[in-house]
């Protein structure tokens, strides 16, 4: 039996065309051909190549730079591709697979594996997306990245709805090889203001980074999120951020910062390889910039004073366009604002999601203006604030037998703390130690910030990191 007459479709008709190329992306081939490939040099590869990633499916223009970033990381020796997206025009149970033959773009056919796709035709809940997928471009806007990385590979192209992502996720490891990627197409938090939705993302982004598969996740592609860390964990693929912006970062020109789309690229891959990415337990970006230069420094103090004060006036600052490479690498950063001494603000990022010098110009305006515990700085402080910069190590879990142990373990004025209690979760910088110099002390009061009980620190989870400090 031909492959497309089992959906009634004749093989040379079988071809999706692009349904958002000329809105979503370019539609001259060319033209489409460079965007993608600025977007991939802006990242860099991993220690080893990556095949499973989840990665955003928004206009190229807002979401392309992030894309680029896991788009970089891919293994091109990849045959086939599973391409997982939420139907955004079709309410169903279970997932929808292609009735076509070939998915088209600017680029070019790509070929859908009919085989596959009858394979999985044929179990519970899989059915065929008659038309309405389109119109749908979470899927779409993956394949001009894969073109250009990839040769002679085929997709199958999946559109889930109402659906468990462990039943998908059994349903599809059997097709997954060597030469197989998994991407989960998907934005994060939609349309709120910047501050929210930086912290919606974060709060999604350790979920999928603690391997949590029933965490917090607010994103239009939980589903397919959520089967490729069911696929990971049963692969033993380890999680590993590479960039996370929202649509204002990156394009500022065509939106505000009241209405935000977030976006991330994720890869997974072996344990080796994501601890090498990631810095370990005595290592940070910090440590891997050694004590920054007085130019650097000073570099840093003074975006995050450029933010600060165009910020407080209304006036957001886009940042320059050419930093040195030493403060182009992701790091956890918090940014604290003084005045005569007293803190007026204090914000950060306790994991390495953004570029350095993006976390310090984000951190400087959010501690002025989005602190929850103090006003908004107004423009007759700004002479008066003092900044500090604090660039943090990756939190690493801190293993311990019982409460003593804990406390024998932590180091004050060295370890940052995370506590980490069901919902809960809360943390001190290391300069904290300065005011809670008893450990428990300490532990106590960082249960109660964290919403806990005072002896909540004796049971939860906790991660230490270290951290750098510069100011004014």
């Amino acid at each position: 039996m031909m492959n497309g007459l089992l959906f009634g479709v004749s093989a040379q008709d079988a071809v999706r065309k692009p349904a958002v190329a000329g809105t979503f992306y370019e539609k001259n081939p060319a033209l489409l051909r460079t965007m993608v490939v600025r977007y991939l040099s802006g990242g860099k590869s991993l220690a080893e190549p990556a095949r499973f990633l989840i990665c955003p499916h928004a206009g190229f223009i807002f979401s392309g730079p992030v894309a680029g970033k896991g788009y970089a990381t891919i293994d091109t020796n990849v045959k086939r591709v599973f391409i997982i997206g939420p139907s955004h025009y079709e309410g169903f149970g279970g997932i929808a697979v292609s009735r076509f033959d070939y998915y088209e773009t600017p680029l070019g056919k790509v070929r859908i594996d009919r085989a596959v796709v009858e394979k999985l035709h044929g179990q519970p809940g899989v059915i065929t997306a008659d038309g309405f997928d389109e119109p749908e471009h979470c899927l779409e806007v993956q394949l001009p990245f894969l073109q250009v990385q990839l040769k002679d590979f085929t997709i199958v192209p999946i559109l889930t709805g109402k659906v468990s992502p462990k039943q998908v996720a059994d349903m599809l490891i059997p097709h997954i090889d060597a030469a197989t990627a998994v991407i989960a197409s998907s934005d994060l938090s939609h349309y709120e203001r910047q501050a929210k939705a930086r912290a919606l993302d974060d709060a999604t982004i350790a979920a999928i980074l603690s391997g949590n598969d029933t965490g917090p996740i607010e994103a239009c592609g939980e589903t397919p999120i959520r089967i490729v860390m069911h696929l990971a964990k049963r692969l033993k693929l380890q999680p590993v951020t590479l960039d996370a912006r929202t649509s204002y970062e990156t394009a500022p020109q065509h939106c505000s910062d009241g209405r935000v789309v977030g976006y991330a690229s994720i890869a997974y891959v072996s344990a080796a390889s994501a601890a090498a990415h990631s810095p370990d337990n005595e290592t940070s970006a910090a440590n891997a910039l050694g004590e920054p230069t007085p130019e650097i420094k000073k570099l840093l103090l003074e975006l995050a004073r450029q933010s600060l004060e165009s910020s407080v006036r209304g006036k957001p600052f886009e940042g320059p366009g050419a930093v040195p490479a030493e403060v182009k690498e992701n790091s956890g950063c918090f940014v604290t604002l003084t005045v005569d001494g007293a803190l007026r603000g204090c914000i950060g990022y306790i994991e390495p999601i953004k570029p350095l010098y993006r976390a310090v110009i984000e951190n400087a305006a959010n501690a002025a203006l989005h602190d929850p515990r103090f006003p908004r700085v107004t423009p007759g402080e700004l002479k008066k604030i003092k900044i500090e910069i604090s660039v943090l190590t990756k939190p690493v879990p801190l293993a311990y037998n019982d409460a003593d142990d804990l406390l024998n373990k932590l180091v004050p004025k060295r370890d940052g703390v995370i506590l980490r209690k069901g919902g809960h979760q809360s943390t001190y910088l290391p300069q904290v130690w300065e005011d809670l110099p008893d450990k428990v002390t300490f532990l106590e009061q960082l249960s109660i910030k964290g919403g806990m009980p005072r002896d909540g620190w004796k049971t939860a989870e906790v991660k230490i990191y270290r951290a750098l400090h510069f100011e004014e």
